[in-house]
């Protein structure tokens, strides 16, 4: 049982440190930087805020996006810039020369013919659920509700039934010394 629960520690630990990483690096990119769009090594994440793809791709997804492919046909689901700046992740349904026109699954009609160069990069996995699971995260009352239940957790498992601290000591070598 302690190898266990060392184990689940140490993977606890290890995805903390890996998402605190990554939150500098991404509010470096985004903020100092002034990117629009954090890669590591040629993919990004984004979090899907439309039922626009649905049901392939429904809304709080986490989608990851290749942004180092340059070749696109129809039917793949691309990520690209709208005509006001922002992220769109459709379905290419048609090019023509070095235009493209776009839908979304779960809409009536097309986009509105776009460049190629706009394109950002080509949908290759999804985490279903994701975005909505890490919006807890952003709400301060969750927050504050998850650090009270670590600090009980932490509590129980630091005491024995009758409330007293479980106390391991291990003799060293400086014990018995007087100074």
């Amino acid at each position: 049982m302690k190898y266990i629960i060392n184990f689940i520690k140490a993977i606890f630990i290890f995805l903390i440190i890996v998402l605190c990483i990554y939150n500098v690096y991404n509010y470096i990119n985004i903020k100092v930087l002034k990117n629009d769009l954090t890669k590591v090594n040629g993919y990004a994440v984004l979090e899907v805020v439309s039922g626009s793809m649905e049901p392939t791709i429904k809304i709080g997804d986490i989608i990851v996006i290749d942004t180092k492919s340059k070749t696109y046909e129809i039917g793949d689901v691309i990520t690209f810039y709208d005509t006001n700046g922002n992220f769109v992740t459709h379905r290419i349904v048609d090019i023509k020369g070095g235009k493209m026109i776009t839908k979304g699954d779960n809409n009536k009609s097309p986009d509105e013919d776009m460049n190629i160069d706009h394109i950002v990069g080509k949908y290759i996995y999804k985490v279903p659920f994701l975005g909505s699971f890490l919006n807890i995260f952003r709400n301060p009352l969750y927050l504050g509700l998850i650090l009270v239940i670590g600090i009980l957790f932490c509590y129980l498992i630091s005491t024995d039934k009758n409330g007293k601290p479980i106390v391991k000591h291990k003799p060293n070598r400086f014990d018995n010394w007087t100074w």
